[in-house]
């Protein structure tokens, strides 16, 4: 019989595996679609807003980064 999940753990588990390279790849793809002419203004919005929660141009990571 399957455990119940305990949803206090998996919420503090979220996020965990998340690095600066993937928040970085994410914040990439925000951008692409900013850019993008074919996308509607509904997803530039919701882009717009990501890349602002992921920390604006302090999302985009590089190699040399010692975050």
């Amino acid at each position: 019989m399957p455990q119940p999940r305990n949803i206090k753990k998996d919420a503090a588990l979220e996020g965990m595996h998340e690095t600066a390279e993937e928040k970085s790849n994410q914040a990439r793809g925000h951008k692409a679609n900013l850019n993008n002419p074919n996308t509607s203004d509904k997803s530039k919005q919701h882009s717009k807003q990501a890349l602002k929660d992921l920390g604006g141009e302090d999302a985009f990571y590089s190699k040399t980064d010692k975050k």
